[in-house]
């Protein structure tokens, strides 16, 4: 599973780049770093919030309450909250990721398994601070 977010105003950011060069590079680097690390944390968050409120099961000698369809999935091993990492990949451009599968089936939902979002409500969360952060960058370069 992997985010994708763009700045609504990618006009202004190409014209701020032509404009200001590498001082524009630093400071929507900046905000995309900071946004992309905040919306990891805020995913992260999501599956460690708890109680689930889901039906309770047992595997092992390990009891688990699962999360309910729509909740963000409930943590048991903290394997799925680790696995969420974000990188830099670029002067401007950052990304998240889980390399597990089952990130991506308890996000969307399968056959069996009905939809267990963190991811999205997460971006949706960070969309408006992520894009305030970009507008915020610009305007500072044109002072």
């Amino acid at each position: 599973m992997t985010v994708t977010i763009t700045p609504q105003n990618m006009q202004e950011v190409e014209r701020a780049l032509r404009e200001h060069g590498e001082k524009a590079v630093r400071a929507i680097g900046a905000a995309v770093q900071a946004s992309a690390l905040e919306i990891t944390t805020d995913i992260k968050k999501r599956i460690q919030r708890g109680p689930a409120t889901g039906r309770t099961y047992t595997r092992g000698a390990i009891e688990h309450i699962a999360s309910r369809e729509g909740e963000a999935p409930a943590t048991d091993t903290g394997t799925l909250v680790s696995s969420v990492n974000y990188s830099k990949k670029g002067a401007l451009s950052a990304q998240i990721e889980s390399r597990l599968p089952r990130a991506t089936y308890l996000e969307l939902g399968t056959q069996s398994i009905a939809p267990r979002p963190s991811w999205v409500p997460a971006v949706e969360a960070g969309t408006a601070k992520f894009q305030l952060r970009i507008t915020t960058a610009i305007a500072r370069l044109t002072r």
